[in-house]
């Protein structure tokens, strides 16, 4: 079986092109950088160097495969990220970008293509756990994610599988965000934003890695992937100062939030995500807490996952 995986050298992707060559998977993965294409051969990969933005390009990287998975992204540094205009390549990548990717996919038949969008398209939940059908509110750039997603629907209409994984933010030791995060608790102040009662759900990277593996069977349709058990803020906070061993560790102001761009203000929404439904196709997570994930984070530890057959 021979999978095409685009953004091979992005946090989700370094962790699962591992996954798929252990399954036995063919991977082609696509790189922008000597370096990058290095990297990905050092992991059983078959590098693709060139631009991915070109129809003619990706027909011929897709030729023959049996699945094509994108995990391109352009989340803007956290320096930048307040600035409405540093999310522009994000939306363009989730929106024209993923109109290319599918009219490659369907031109080359291949049939299946997996993408990765995100559980921040939800609208606030309160306590409410969020399925797969919860109400969706995602203005400015988040609202491209939702055009993949009906991109993807395309492939499964046409009698392929077109298969939208919503993550939950992610963390881990090789994320940098969680480095940030590392950093910022050790001082007292962490980029969490809403309040301290409000839901957090998020996701191991290396949970993420396995999710695309399981993606690569599933049946077409838009699916949860988070770990098992969602925080308060208040408890999540808690958590990040036991990991690094200080007192106390606060989140932002709310003024901050106020005057946030849109993909940021989702992050202070509470959202409770329900991941049962991947659940059921044998996913689960190694990783089912932060209250184990973040200390693990913080060593720069990696969990011990024992593959099932």
């Amino acid at each position: 079986m021979r999978a095409v995986v685009l953004g091979a050298t992005g946090t989700v992707g370094r962790v699962a092109v591992p996954h798929l060559v252990a399954a036995g998977y063919d991977v082609l993965a696509h790189a922008r950088s000597a370096d990058g294409a290095a990297r990905l051969a050092a992991l059983g990969a078959t590098p693709l160097l060139g631009d991915s933005d070109h129809l003619r390009t990706l027909r011929e990287w897709f030729r023959g495969a049996d699945a094509v998975v994108d995990l391109r992204v352009a989340v803007p540094a956290t320096s930048r990220a307040m600035r409405p205009w540093a999310w522009r390549e994000y939306a363009r990548l989730r929106g024209e970008a993923a109109v290319m990717l599918v009219d490659a996919a369907l031109l080359e038949d291949v049939p299946r293509v997996v993408h990765d969008t995100v559980t921040m398209v939800y609208a606030d939940g309160r306590s409410t756990p969020l399925t797969e059908d919860a109400p969706v509110d995602a203005p400015g750039a988040l609202a491209a994610n939702l055009v993949t997603e009906h991109q993807l629907g395309r492939v499964t209409a046409a009698g392929g599988a077109g298969v939208a994984l919503r993550l939950a933010p992610l963390y881990g030791p090789d994320d940098e965000l969680s480095a940030r995060v590392v950093a910022g608790a050790r001082r007292g102040r962490v980029p969490l934003l809403g309040p301290v009662d409000g839901w957090t759900s998020a996701l191991h990277t290396d949970d993420a890695g396995a999710a695309v593996l399981t993606a690569l069977t599933a049946p077409g349709g838009v699916y949860n992937v988070a770990d098992d058990e969602p925080l308060t803020r208040r408890e999540l906070l808690a958590v990040l100062a036991d990991a690094v061993g200080v007192p106390t560790v606060r989140g932002l102001p709310d003024a901050l939030v106020r005057a946030a761009p849109a993909p940021l203000r989702s992050l202070a929404r509470s959202h409770r995500v329900d991941a049962g439904r991947f659940h059921a196709l044998g996913w689960r997570p190694s990783v089912p807490s932060r209250r184990q994930g973040w200390p693990m984070a913080v060593a720069g530890s990696r969990p011990v996952r024992v593959l099932q057959r």
